[in-house]
Formats: structure tokens, C-alpha cells, sequence
């Protein structure tokens, strides 16, 4: 099978740790024997040698025979989406024409899933994988909702990260639900394993952390939907949490936001949160592996690979009930806390009480098999084929 996939996320040598489950779902579907895939970013025009110029001229880190950019109009604020849909329909397809392609499979309903109508008219048979922001932030935006309606009404299968997106969006499209799938996100638990007590104890000692404190994890840019404000004045305002050292690693984005979180931690009166950038996928696997327990505070998700990744590492979870959280935690995962909205703190101490008591290599065990590369080819593959039969 010839598959041509298309996602505007994608790490690179200046973004490693962006849209790696893209990446991922890339290098699943090369190194099968059966299928030869190439890799299509769309990227938008920028001005000269500005920090938007330079991420999208950076290098994409695949095989650079099978990956292509394909420039395209845009513009700030999601304004004019019908020109960025003609201008990015035009770009893509003429790339497309060029090759045969069994199955054009599209990521993001915004701004790439834009392209869906056109690929139809071209006899091109697609799958849309909606992972939940391009949703939600998009939904009731006039204009754009109308058009992304239009790319759900063309493409041959559509795909949801998790179960609640599904029903949201089929709430407003019920005829979806005879052409769609959930499939979730994957990890390669091979690579995301725990570590034996002694390694991590090696980690921790280069990585400074202190050996006496328990070790709480959040792996998450810094937006209003990733809930770090929720977080940080749980463990502002109670003095229980004193003896939990907790790391969050991720992404600065320079925006309003960050910057109040950013206060937040320096105004945090027990010192006990350590932000640290965003590091390489390589790099992350290490603080997952050197964790006690993990939490994600999120307003709101899709379906959050981070958490996939912590379990397939051996750390338990405490998660708000957003997204796909509760079916993790359902498998035997963790917590799910309503608590951080109140600053309530409780769910993270029962945490900290009884993380051990959680077995790492089950919950390696659990997500190999709910979240492992073969099942997740399975489904994959299963959704090309009834996309092709449709």
C-alpha cells in the first residue's frame, strides 16, 4: 500500500519534541515490509530570517528522500480560510499528481484537513485523524467550522484520539459514526521502559535531584488548556506538598500565559517546582524513568500521549477527567482528581503514599498492549482498508 501522510506537525532539528506521536506513526508505517509511505509537511510562507522563517526551514528529522515540505499561504488568527484552503489544496495536490497514492491519511482537521474536499474530486481516497484542539478551537469559528464540516462530509474514514471527541463531534454529525474509528495514540514501549531501582538512582544523582524527596512529573506546554496555573497553586497553597519535589518540562511558548506560570513558580512559597525547557524525546524518556508518579492537570485533551508515555515507564498517573485520561486510568493507571480546580490537594498525597504499590513492568505490560506499535498498525491498517472499500 503507497500511503502519502500529511501533517503540518512534525519534529525537527530546531523542534525535536514537536508532534513526535507524527513521527512515530511515520516510522511505524516505513519499516513495515508492506506499505511505502512519504511524509508531506505543510508549511506556511514566513518573512526572511524571522524565528517563524527559520522552524519552518528546519530540517525534518526523517528520510530525507521521503519527506517533503509544501509551502502555502496563510495567516495569523485562522483569518481567510478559504484562501489558505485554495492556495494549500492547489500546493498539495500538485505534489500528489506527481505520484500514485493509494491512501492520502491527513492529521489535523485544521489546516491541513482543509484539502480533504479537493482530494475527493481528484478520485483520492482519505482518512482524517481529528486529535482534538483542531476541533475544539475551531468548532464555532463561522466561516471555518463550515469548511472543516465540508472536509468531514469528504474524506472516506475518519479517526478521533479519543472516545469523548467522538462524541462531541458526532453530537453535531451523527452520520460520522458509520465511517469513523478511535485510535489512539501509540508509544514504543521498548524504547519508554522503566529503569531498575539502581539505574534510576544513577539518573536521579546526574540529573540533581534530590534523593530523599518524592518526584512528581508534567510533561506539557505552557497553555491555558494544559492546567499548570490549576497545578502550581494546588502546591502553592498547601504545605503538605513541602516534601514532593515537582518537575514540569515544557515548551516556554513566550506568551501571556507562560509568563504568569512562569510567576507563579517564582512566587511559589515551598520552592518546590522545577521548570525545565522542553528537551529532546531521548532526553525525556529519562525523567520519566527517574519519576515516582506523574500528573496531568489539563482543562482540556484529546488524548494525551504524555500519559501513554509515563505509564509505558512505569509511573503511576493522577489525571483530571478530560480526553482519553479516564480510559488509562480505567486499565488500572492511576487517579483521576477533580480536585485541582479547588486546589485541593489530596489525590496527589494518596499519590505519593502509594505509588509504589503500583508493579512498572504491568504498567509497561498494560500499555504494550492497549497502545503498543501492533496494535496500533492493526487498527491503522484496517482503517486504510475501509477506507479504500468505502
Amino acid at each position: 500500500m503507497k500511503i502519502a501522510l500529511i501533517s503540518h506537525l512534525y519534529p525537527t532539528k530546531l523542534y525535536p519534541h514537536q508532534g513526535k506521536f507524527i513521527q512515530d506513526q511515520y516510522n511505524l508505517l516505513a519499516d513495515n515490509g508492506n506499505n511505502e509511505v512519504e511524509l508531506i509537511v505543510p508549511t506556511p510562507f514566513a518573512l526572511p530570517f524571522t524565528k517563524r522563517w527559520k522552524a519552518n526551514h528546519s530540517s525534518l528529522l526523517s528520510d530525507q528522500s521521503r519527506s517533503f515540505r509544501v509551502r502555502y499561504l496563510s495567516f495569523p488568527g485562522r483569518r481567510f480560510p478559504k484562501v489558505i484552503k485554495r492556495n494549500l489544496s492547489k500546493n498539495v495536490l500538485s505534489f500528489l499528481f506527481r505520484k500514485r497514492f493509494d491512501i492520502v491519511h491527513v492529521h489535523w482537521a485544521y489546516p491541513d484537513g482543509l484539502i480533504i474536499p479537493e482530494l475527493k474530486k481528484a478520485g483520492l481516497r482519505s482518512v482524517l485523524t481529528v486529535h482534538g484542539s483542531d476541533w475544539y478551537q475551531t468548532k464555532d469559528s463561522g466561516e471555518l467550522s463550515g469548511l472543516i464540516e465540508e472536509s468531514f462530509s469528504s474524506t472516506d474514514r475518519v479517526l478521533y484520539s479519543g472516545p469523548k471527541l467522538k462524541k462531541d463531534i458526532e453530537a453535531r454529525f451523527p452520520e460520522l459514526s458509520k465511517k469513523s474509528d478511535i485510535i489512539y495514540n501509540m508509544v514504543d514501549t521498548e524504547s519508554y521502559s522503566p529503569l531498575s531501582s539502581d539505574d534510576k538512582k544513577m539518573v536521579r544523582k546526574k540529573l540533581n535531584w534530590e534523593p530523599s524527596k518524592k518526584h512528581a512529573l508534567t510533561v506539557a506546554n505552557i497553555r491555558h488548556e494544559k492546567g499548570l496555573d490549576l497545578l502550581i497553586d494546588t502546591i502553592s497553597k498547601n504545605k503538605e506538598l513541602a516534601d514532593i519535589q515537582f518537575h514540569i518540562v515544557g515548551n516556554l511558548e513566550n506568551t501571556e500565559y507562560s509568563d504568569s506560570v512562569i510567576r507563579l513558580i517564582e512566587d511559589n512559597p515551598l520552592k518546590n517546582i522545577d521548570l525545565i525547557p522542553a528537551v529532546p524525546p531521548t532526553e525525556l524518556i529519562k525523567y520519566y524513568q527517574v519519576a515516582d508518579f506523574y500528573i496531568l492537570p489539563s482543562r482540556r485533551e484529546g488524548f494525551n500521549v504524555s500519559i501513554l508515555e509515563a505509564t509505558a515507564c512505569g509511573l503511576p498517573l493522577v489525571c483530571t477527567d478530560v480526553g482519553g485520561n479516564a480510559e488509562v486510568i480505567d486499565k488500572g493507571a492511576g487517579i483521576i482528581t477533580h480536585g485541582l480546580k479547588n486546589a485541593d490537594p489530596s489525590d496527589i498525597l494518596e499519590m505519593a503514599e502509594t505509588h509504589s504499590d503500583y508493579n512498572p513492568e504491568k504498567l509497561n505490560e498494560l500499555i504494550t498492549i492497549n497502545y503498543g506499535k501492533s496494535s496500533f498498525l492493526k487498527r491503522l491498517i484496517t482503517n486504510y482498508r475501509g477506507a479504500l472499500n468505502s
